[in-house]
C-alpha cells in the first residue's frame, strides 16, 4: 500500500522529512548519559528532557516510525538508505546501552526500583515509556530486518517478566492500577507488544508475561459486559483494549474477543463527531492538571460538557483507529469501518500541522478553538510521539482483503468470502494505490475526496490473462458505480448492494479497466451526544469548521441545517486544488458562516464545529491550555 496523492501523502511527506532531518545524536542523548557513555550532543526539551520521568518514550516512537517508513513505496533510494541507517544506528547505540540483565532505556532501573517500593505517585510511567522502546525495537526487525533489534527487544521482555517474577500480587495490583485521574502508573501498550513478540518469537515466558497486563478491573470487567469507562483516563485504557484483541488473536480466547467488542461498544457512547473521544472525568478536579479536563472519558451516552476546549487527545485517535480496523477484520460491519473513514479524515489528518507535519494534543471542537502543534524539539508530548508514528503509516486501513497476501499490515486480512472470488474493501476514497500480490494486481485509486466527488479506480494485472475478483464499498456514500475499459468504453459488470450496507462490482478485470465511482454530496448534520442542541455538521466522511468563533446561529433545526449549505463560490463548492469551501446561511439577517474540512484549518486562527441551536443558551468562546511543557508552536 502506498499514498498516491493529495493531503495525506502531502503531510505524510512533512513528517517523513522531519524523520529524515532529525539529529540522531540529541535524539540518544539520555540513553547515552544513562549508560554512562560519553555525548556532547545538546540535549532535546519537553518530554525528552534528561530531568523528565518519560525521556526516551519519543526515540521508541521515532524508531517505530523509521522503521515503516523505510518500506514506504514512495521513497527515493537515497531516503530508502537515510531511513535504514536511522534504524540501524538507533538500534547499535541501544545495543551499546542495554545492560547484560537485558534492561535498555533513557532512564535508570531505579526508576522502577522506586515504582515497586513505593507509591507510585512521584514516578512518571516507566512501563509506558518501556512499551515505546520495545515496539520500536519490534518494529525495526519487522520492517527492516535488524535482528540485532529482535534480541534486545525480547531481552528487554525476559528483564521485564524477571522483575514481575518477584512481586506478590497486590504489589502488581498496585503498580498497574491506573485509576487516578491522569495516572502517573500508566503503562500504555507494553502487553500488547508482548502478544506481537510472541507471535514473532513463539516464546512462552513472553507470552505470560503479557498476560500480567491484563488487568482485572479493566478487561476482566469488560469480558463480564460491564461499562467501567467512566473516570478513566483514556489513552491509559484504549491500548489494553488493543492487547485484548492482540491477546485473541494470539490464543484464540473468545473472552478477550467479548472483552474488546464491549469496550468497542462502550467507547462509542463517548464519540465524538471526529470518530474520537476523550475529554472531562464527569467527576474531574484540577489537582493533577489541565489533563483531568480533556483526557478522560465521561458518562455513558452524555457529551453534553464534554467540549472543554481541549478535548480530543490525539493519541486516542490513533489507537482508537487501530482498535475499529481490527475489529472489522472480525466482522466486516459496514458501520465500522465507515468510523474507521471517519478517524482517517477527521482525528488522523488533522492531528498534523498542514504546513510543518508536527502533531497536535488536544483535537478541540468547541467555540473559537485554536490548533496548537508540538515544537520540532522542545514538546514532545505523547501526542508527538504518537502523531511522527501515525504519519509513517497513514496508508493503512484504506484497503481490507479477503485472501492471504505477502503484502505487510497495510493491508488487513477479512474473512474468506463464502465463494471462491477474491475480494477487496475500499474504506476510503483516499488517493492510494493497492498492491495485490497475491492476485498480480495494482488498483490505483485517483481521488480528491471531499473536494471531487468523482472517482476513479484503474486496475493493472501482472499478466495478460483477466483477473476476477470483487471491490466492496460503503452504500451510503455510493452514486453510481460503472466500469471502462482502456478505450473509455463502457464494460459489463456485475453492480449489486447488499443488505450488509456494501456496494459490490464484480468482473474479470482486464489490465486497464477503469472503475468509475460518483459519491453523494452526503451533507448532514450530527448532534453531541446529551445535547441535541449542538450540532456538528459533515461531508460524507468529513467533519466541517466553521471559520471564526461563531457558533450560535439561532434557533434552526439540526434537520434543516444541511438545506441552509450552498457552495462557498459560484461553483458547486468544490475545486479539487483548492479543497472544499461552502457556506451555511444563518437565520435573520446575521452573515453567513465559512465553512472548510476541519483537517484544513491551520494553526493559530479561531474556528468553530459544533454549531448552537439554541438562541435561549448561547455559548461563548472559550480559552484552554492543552500542555503546560513545551513551547506551543501555532503555526
Amino acid at each position: 500500500m502506498s499514498l498516491n496523492d493529495g493531503e495525506f501523502l502531502r503531510r505524510q511527506q512533512l513528517v517523513k522529512r522531519y524523520v529524515l532531518d532529525f539529529d540522531l545524536d540529541r535524539l540518544l542523548h539520555t540513553f547515552r548519559a544513562n549508560a554512562g557513555l560519553p555525548s556532547l550532543a545538546e540535549p532535546l526539551g519537553g518530554w525528552e528532557a534528561p530531568d523528565c520521568g518519560l525521556r526516551g518514550h519519543f526515540v521508541g516512537h521515532f524508531l517505530s516510525a523509521a522503521s515503516k517508513f523505510f518500506v514506504d513505496a514512495n521513497n527515493t533510494e537515497d531516503e530508502r538508505e537515510r531511513l535504514k541507517a536511522e534504524v540501524d544506528t538507533i538500534v547499535a547505540v541501544m545495543k551499546q546501552c542495554a545492560l547484560p540483565n537485558g534492561y535498555v532505556s533513557a532512564f535508570p532501573e531505579s526508576e522502577i526500583d522506586r515504582l515497586e517500593q513505593k507509591e507510585f505517585r512521584t514516578i512518571w510511567a516507566p512501563y509506558y515509556t518501556l512499551h515505546k522502546i520495545m515496539q520500536g525495537l519490534v518494529d525495526a526487525y519487522r520492517y527492516t530486518g535488524n535482528k540485532d533489534a529482535l534480541t534486545l527487544a525480547v531481552n528487554l521482555a525476559h528483564y521485564i517478566a524477571g522483575r514481575f517474577a518477584k512481586l506478590g500480587y497486590w504489589k502488581i495490583e498496585n503498580i498497574l492500577h491506573p485509576t487516578r485521574l491522569n495516572p502517573l502508573n500508566e503503562y500504555g501498550g507494553i502487553g500488547e507488544v508482548m502478544y506481537t513478540l510472541y507471535g514473532l518469537t513463539g516464546d512462552e515466558t513472553i507470552l505470560e508475561t503479557a498476560k500480567i497486563f491484563d488487568r482485572d478491573y479493566f478487561t476482566g470487567r469488560l469480558i463480564n459486559g460491564i461499562d467501567m469507562l467512566e473516570d478513566l483516563h483514556a489513552n491509559t485504557h484504549l491500548p489494553v483494549a488493543l492487547a485484548a484483541m492482540r491477546r485473541y488473536d494470539a490464543t484464540g480466547d473468545e473472552r478477550y474477543k467479548t472483552a474488546a467488542e464491549n469496550f468497542y461498544r462502550f467507547l462509542h457512547t463517548r464519540t465524538f463527531a471526529n470518530g474520537s473521544n476523550s475529554s472531562k472525568a464527569t467527576h474531574y478536579t484540577t489537582v493533577y492538571g489541565v489533563s483531568d479536563k480533556a483526557e478522560h472519558w465521561g458518562a455513558a451516552g452524555d457529551l453534553h460538557d464534554a467540549l472543554t476546549c481541549g478535548e480530543s487527545e490525539s493519541c486516542n485517535g490513533h489507537n482508537t483507529e487501530l482498535i475499529a480496523s481490527e475489529l472489522f477484520s472480525w466482522n466486516g460491519s459496514a458501520d465500522v469501518l465507515a468510523h474507521v473513514a471517519r478517524l482517517k479524515f477527521n482525528a488522523i489528518l488533522n492531528c498534523f500541522s498542514p504546513r510543518t507535519g508536527l502533531s497536535q494534543y488536544h483535537q478541540p471542537m468547541g467555540v473559537g478553538v485554536r490548533k496548537v502543534f508540538s515544537t520540532a524539539d522542545q514538546s514532545f508530548w505523547c501526542c508527538t510521539g504518537t502523531g511522527v508514528e501515525g504519519g509513517s503509516d497513514l496508508q493503512k486501513d484504506i484497503w481490507f482483503q479477503s485472501v492471504p497476501s505477502a503484502d505487510t499490515a497495510d493491508v488487513t486480512g477479512l474473512a474468506n468470502p463464502v465463494d471462491d472470488v477474491p475480494a477487496v474493501v475500499l474504506s476510503a476514497f483516499i488517493a492510494s494505490r493497492l498492491y495485490w500480490t497475491a492476485l498480480g494486481v495494482t488498483l490505483d485509486l485517483a481521488s480528491a475526496y471531499p473536494a471531487d466527488l468523482n472517482v476513479g479506480i484503474t486496475v493493472r494485472t501482472a499478466a495478460a490473462a483477466s483477473v476476477r475478483f470483487r471491490l466492496s464499498l460503503r452504500a451510503t456514500l455510493v452514486a453510481s458505480v460503472t466500469v471502462e475499459d482502456t478505450d473509455g468504453a463502457p464494460v459489463p459488470a456485475d453492480v449489486n448492494v447488499n443488505n450488509e450496507g456494501f456496494v459490490t462490482v464484480e468482473r474479470a478485470f482486464n489490465d486497464g479497466d477503469i472503475i468509475r465511482i460518483v459519491l453523494r454530496a452526503d451533507l448532514h448534520a450530527e448532534p453531541l451526544a446529551g445535547a441535541p442542541k449542538r450540532v456538528a455538521l459533515l461531508y460524507g466522511d468529513v467533519l466541517l469548521a466553521a471559520e471564526g468563533n461563531r457558533a450560535n446561529i439561532g434557533t434552526i433545526p439540526a434537520e434543516s441545517l444541511a438545506g441552509r449549505v450552498t457552495p462557498a463560490n459560484a461553483g458547486d463548492g468544490t475545486d479539487a486544488d483548492a479543497g472544499l469551501h461552502l457556506r451555511l446561511t444563518m437565520s435573520d439577517a446575521e452573515a453567513p458562516l465559512d465553512l472548510l474540512p476541519l483537517y484544513d484549518v491551520p494553526g493559530g486562527e479561531d474556528y468553530s464545529v459544533y454549531l448552537n441551536t439554541d438562541a435561549a443558551h448561547p455559548v461563548a468562546p472559550c480559552h484552554f491550555v492543552p500542555v503546560a511543557e513545551g513551547a506551543n508552536d501555532p503555526s
